[in-house]
């Protein structure tokens, strides 16, 4: 290819990237704010511009501050992302609700974000130069319940850097809600500069509870001596918090004997698998979501998950996680499992009841689930229970022991005559059968015949695609190991074992639906597969075999 040709290629391909549509988004790092105080809007952009937003419609409800830019370009494994970022100073002129309206930048318009302005407050004092304030916003809490911390160091003092200290104490589990605010504030007329940073501790003890004092060690510019750029000198400053304490109360007596959640707020819901018409034997997925406004993921207890009359339940894996929305923690849990009707007709799943404490109200509450009902039709072919579990292993020969036939009539010995023909002629088919297959293995041809056929009685291996999940998995495991002498508990096992291929997705895609966080529809056609010869291992045994083996060992 031509030098011209792939500088046009790359011209259009650069083109088209700059057609896509970009991003833009407005964020602030404070929505509560006193009169007074300043926040920082930010506005992030995923192009590489040069056009500046129009800062200057905010002029109306806020000061506007300092602007500042900044443009920043990644390029990992060959895919280049561009962003650009303005960061500007706001100080809100009065006092109730204000409006940041849309900004625009390149035809692209950010959202509208709300700020309240509230009153200082009037006990607030100035501290010296420097001074570190601790709130809480309760003065006494239950074990356990979430008490939410605020930090703040103002400072009107140049510092050159230092660190602040987190909340402690004993018993006390403590998690930082935000990554921190940076902003200006008014006291006693004098101009803060503060570092704000906001904590959830939970107490794990009742009683009163003392938090350490919180320490800030850092440098002030030292003016005393002159000094220039890096070599500026710097003065050791330290700062002391003053003691914060709390009353912790105890678990109350309804609650001593049960799960203890106190939470702002819980929500449960739940979900089904859209796989209808509901089937006997078919798996249905229910998915439980449990959230907890104001605990965290380790508060949440183990839901106990009723038996269901008519169906049989398999326990999937459970998922938590604690988010934040900066202001709060958020807990939740997600409990996933099956549900295999077992008969046709109508499937009553009873009502779930969840009981907790309400931190808010001061009182104990029920979130529930209601009552379910489901229906559920006949399996396939008219089968109207749970498909039995399928046996590829066809059951042994019954070995006759002391055969001796009585000649008492004419009749007598020409039943015990047939029998015994009948019984050679078996014996002797299942010994020719025998050799067959041992000569086959030792030329090699056991690849291109099919003994899976030998070993599986079709009329069992029919039942396969219509089963569930997990006696899949069951059988597979089950006849694998009979097949090819081996002792594998797992289909992920089997599958390392497999060559790439059809087979070998189907079993990944088996696993995905047992362990997997969604089941989707699968129309796999294991029959057919192991008919074919698909369901063997890539590669031979180490240890070959050479001639016929002894008959016994």
């Amino acid at each position: 290819m031509s030098l011209t040709k792939q500088l046009m290629i790359f011209m259009l391909a650069s083109l088209v990237s700059m057609t896509v549509q970009a991003e833009l988004k407005a964020t602030v790092d404070r929505q509560n704010v006193f009169l007074g105080e300043s926040l920082t809007l930010t506005i992030a952009s995923d192009q590489n511009t040069n056009t500046q937003p129009d800062f200057t419609i905010l002029d109306a409800v806020f000061h506007v501050g300092q602007t500042g830019k900044s443009s920043s370009t990644k390029i990992i494994n060959g895919n280049v992302s561009t962003q650009t970022t303005w960061q500007v100073l706001l100080v809100p002129k009065s006092l109730g609700s204000h409006i940041i309206p849309p900004l625009e930048v390149d035809g692209e318009r950010t959202q509208t974000i709300k700020i309240e302005v509230k009153k200082p407050d009037p006990n607030a004092q100035a501290g010296g130069d420097i001074f570190i304030e601790v709130e809480s916003d309760k003065d006494s809490a239950f074990v356990q319940e979430e008490i939410l911390l605020t930090v703040r160091l103002l400072y009107a003092i140049n510092l050159k850097n230092g660190a602040l200290s987190e909340p402690s104490a004993n018993g006390v589990i403590v998690q930082q809600i935000n990554k921190g605010a940076n902003y200006t504030t008014q006291r006693d007329g004098k101009t803060y500069q503060v570092l704000e940073r906001k904590y959830a501790i939970f107490a794990e003890n009742s009683g009163k509870l003392t938090l350490n004092p919180l320490i800030f060690e850092g440098e002030v510019t030292d003016n005393s001596r002159q000094s220039f750029g890096m070599f500026q000198r710097g003065r050791p400053i330290r700062q002391v918090s003053p003691m914060l304490e709390l009353e912790i109360k105890q678990i109350p007596q309804d609650f001593v004997n049960k799960d203890w959640i106190p939470a702002k707020q819980i929500t449960l819901q739940q979900s089904w698998s859209m796989n209808k018409p509901y089937q006997v034997g078919e798996p249905i997925t229910r998915t439980i979501n449990l959230t907890a406004i104001g605990l965290s993921e380790t508060q949440l207890p183990d839901l106990d998950i009723p038996e269901i009359e008519g169906a049989k339940i398999y326990q999937d894996k459970t998922d938590t996680m604690t988010r934040t929305d900066g202001q709060q923690l958020i807990a939740s849990k997600v409990i996933k499992y099956a549900v295999i009707p077992t008969t046709q007709g109508q499937l009553e799943i009873p009502e779930f009841k969840l009981e907790w404490f309400d931190t808010n109200s001061q009182s104990a509450r029920n979130s529930t689930i209601a009552a379910t009902t489901l229906n559920i039709q006949a399996a396939a072919e008219g089968t109207t229970t749970a498909p039995p579990a399928i046996n590829f292993n066809p059951p042994e020969p019954k070995v006759i022991e002391n055969l001796e036939p009585t000649i008492t009539t004419s009749q007598d010995s020409t039943s015990g005559l047939t029998l015994w023909k009948s019984l050679a002629i078996v014996f002797a088919a299942l010994w020719l059968l025998t050799l067959l297959l041992v000569w086959l293995k030792a030329k090699g041809l056991s690849s291109s015949t099919e003994p899976v056929e030998q070993h599986i009685n079709p009329v069992t291996l029919g039942h396969l695609n219509r089963a569930s999940l997990p006696d899949i998995q069951a059988c597979l495991i089950a006849w694998w190991n009979q097949e090819y002498k081996q002792r594998t508990t797992n289909l992920g096992q089997i599958r390392e074992q497999l060559e790439m291929g059809v087979m070998r997705d189907a079993i990944t895609e088996l696993q995905q639906n047992l362990y997997g966080e969604q089941t989707a529809e699968s129309n796999i056609d294991w029959q057919a597969l192991i008919k074919q010869g698909q369901f063997k291992p890539a590669k031979p045994a180490a240890a070959e075999v050479r001639g016929l083996p002894e008959l016994y060992s």
